[in-house]
């Protein structure tokens, strides 16, 4: 398990620290003066930044032959979907410790954030990048690297089309739910994570019976 979770790390390195210089730039928004709503963004944007380097990364493994080479090892296949979903996990949570960076950054400038309802960020950020990958990982295991950026996009759209769908049924149910209010974020994490589950079932199964 070690040594897989290190070669997705290498083979994500250098897209890591590109995600990271990204991340912390947008840090610097806090210092501008801007109001929640933008806060909200930058802090999304520094979650989900971290996951756009997964197609870099897969298409390295593809080119390198790694997926074949692991097979030889003596583990078994459930442990290499494991690792890689383990992966994606701790992508996430270093986008998310970032964030804190922004939060620091507002706390010096502007003093006293508790009145500040910065929890959309984090729904949206996550709730987007727990989705997109558990919807594009598959696939891509499935049908193969060769379409991985275009699958990408489509895996985002689709993401947000069941965020929609959350607060399309919650205000079935409620009055006045906001797109970006928090009931509606809670509910698309919750779906998110849910799916994130379905996800790595269904990648175990078609690693599984794949012929690499």
């Amino acid at each position: 398990m070690r040594g897989l979770l290190l070669n997705n790390y290498y083979s994500l390195q250098n897209n890591i620290k590109s995600s990271l210089g990204i991340a912390l730039l947008l840090s610097l928004v806090s210092f501008a003066g801007v109001d929640h709503s933008v806060l909200n963004a930058v802090i999304a944007a520094q979650i989900w930044i971290f996951v756009l380097s997964i197609g870099a990364s897969l298409q390295m493994d593809e080119a390198s032959k790694w997926n074949r080479f692991e097979l030889t090892m003596p583990i078994r296949r459930r442990t290499v979907i494991h690792a890689k979903y383990l992966s994606f996990l701790m992508l996430m949570l270093m986008g998310t410790a970032v964030s804190l960076v922004t939060l620091a950054l507002t706390y010096v400038s502007k003093g006293d954030i508790a009145h500040l309802n910065l929890s959309t960020g984090y729904t949206f950020g996550l709730s987007l990048s727990i989705s997109t990958l558990a919807i594009y990982y598959p696939v891509i295991l499935k049908f193969g690297v060769e379409k991985s950026e275009q699958m990408f996009m489509v895996s985002v759209g689709l993401s947000m089309g069941l965020r929609f769908l959350v607060w399309m049924l919650l205000n079935l149910y409620m009055d006045d739910v906001n797109f970006n209010g928090p009931e509606t974020g809670y509910g698309a994490l919750l779906l998110a994570v849910l799916l994130f589950a379905a996800s790595y079932v269904a990648a175990v199964r078609i690693h599984r019976n794949k012929e690499f």
